[in-house]
């Protein structure tokens, strides 16, 4: 039997959400104060994993029929989940990086900026809303990553994962189709594999108290 590139979409789907399981859940086994930076990220990874298990679920068993309102559903429901998985990464960077005063104001436009994506994803039925939601803050955190290296908060696991996973994207975003029947979807899932390892790397340099 052929394998056709949505089946490879799927299949990798799985996959990477079989290694971010099992990723968050070292990181969860180590002990933690709640709200600290590794602490958040630790849910952060865990989204991850639920997002690329319901991307799973979708390619592989209902993209099959189109564009149906359970489909649909399902794939809002997965955006809500890269909506929160933004919001960790945005307070572990905050936790992280920031003074307390600081830190505050940032904890507050976080939870403004996913209340106001979660309107976008109801109201609006595009991908852009997810990109332009969740690729600023990623910037933001190498930003402050690349900064922290001389203070030892930054560290160098977290930029070589934001980096890989922005390849991956910008692969993904320019329809690399050249290994079929791997798909620039399939590549894109491959390329994040690589980097869960380095944000498992990163998740155990970050704060914990």
């Amino acid at each position: 039997m052929t394998l056709t590139p949505l089946a490879v979409t799927a299949i990798t789907n799985f996959m990477l959400a079989c290694e971010a399981f099992f990723i968050a859940g070292l990181l969860f086994a180590t002990p933690k104060t709640p709200r600290s930076a590794a602490w958040l990220w630790q849910l952060g990874m865990l989204t991850l994993a639920t997002s690329a298990l319901v991307g799973g679920i979708d390619h592989g068993f209902f993209e099959l029929f189109g564009q149906t309102a359970v489909r649909k559903g399902i794939e809002h429901s997965n955006w809500f989940l890269l909506g929160l998985l933004t919001l960790f990464v945005f307070l572990t960077a905050a936790q992280q990086f920031l003074t307390p005063p600081v830190r505050r104001i940032a904890t507050i436009i976080a939870f403004v900026q996913l209340a106001v994506y979660t309107i976008l994803i109801l109201t609006t039925d595009t991908f852009q809303v997810v990109i332009l939601n969740y690729a600023p803050i990623m910037l933001l955190m190498l930003i402050l990553n690349v900064r922290g290296l001389r203070q030892g908060t930054g560290s160098w696991a977290m930029i070589g994962g934001i980096v890989v996973s922005f390849a991956a994207s910008g692969v993904q975003a320019a329809h690399v189709d050249v290994f079929s029947p791997v798909d620039r979807n399939g590549l894109y899932h491959i390329g994040m594999m690589g980097a869960l390892v380095l944000f498992y790397a990163a998740g155990k340099r970050l704060k914990t108290g």
